[in-house]
């Protein structure tokens, strides 16, 4: 059963039951409360797919600490609604809940090995790893809002691909890239950047071409994109 049909199936339940209850004037008391919340509804349901969308699971502190305090300052903004709206508005925001509940599933996966790595930093916290063995044959780095991503591959070894692809997304933060001495890094799409300060040397003042030729091996190609924030090259021994 697709998560359409739950969703319009308990809608139905719960305006069948508000009609069974209290009448048509509880229906409409029904619709009138839903013409409120359903936009609040979108709102949190927008929120929710950002930040499923820009942070990794165990990392959410820092976006829903922003959530609560602008919550919060709206609350005391606006007024602290009194105990019997509260009670009024209990069983739609009842069923509402479960709408959400019943269209948004957790995250889900193959747990297959396909030689990606994703590392996400928002706010906080810093996320620093190094890595050992095999590296990854990509990597994708995020770093936004002061965010602070930092990845050691300088114990690594160069994947079974001709290249090794590093896909950047940035908004006012911070990257790091730590890569062998013998390893050659190339610039690839930078062109959708603006204030972003790049630190470290390539191996060629050139960008990298869209497919790898015969030729080339360990390379590592650096693709950027965003808006501030500094992206850190450095050699290990």
């Amino acid at each position: 059963m697709s998560r359409i049909r739950v969703v319009v199936g308990l809608g139905a339940v719960a305006m069948g039951t508000a009609w069974a209850v209290g009448g048509v004037a509880g229906l409409r008391d029904v619709v009138g409360v839903l013409l409120v919340a359903v936009p609040a509804l979108l709102v949190l349901a927008g929120v929710v797919l950002l930040l499923r969308a820009a942070v990794p699971d165990g990392q959410l502190g820092g976006p829903l600490t922003l959530v609560g305090v602008g919550v919060g300052v709206l609350v005391l903004r606006f007024g602290v609604p009194q105990l019997s709206e509260l009670s009024d508005q209990a069983p739609t925001a009842l069923i509402l809940g479960g709408v959400f509940v019943a269209l948004f599933r957790g995250r889900s996966g193959s747990g297959l090995d396909i030689g990606v790595r994703r590392y996400t930093s928002l706010l906080y916290p810093r996320v620093r790893t190094s890595l050992e063995g095999r590296a990854p044959k990509k990597l994708i780095l995020r770093a936004l809002l002061f965010g602070e991503v930092d990845i050691d591959l300088s114990r690594c070894e160069f994947p079974f691909e001709a290249r090794l692809v590093v896909d950047v997304t940035m908004l006012w933060a911070c990257v790091r890239l730590k890569v062998p001495a013998d390893w050659t890094v190339l610039a690839g799409r930078v062109e959708l950047t603006s204030g972003v300060r790049f630190h470290g040397r390539l191996s060629e003042p050139a960008f990298a071409s869209p497919q790898p030729s015969p030729d080339e091996e360990r390379t590592v190609v650096v693709n950027v994109q965003g808006l501030g924030g500094v992206v850190s090259l450095t050699r290990g021994s």
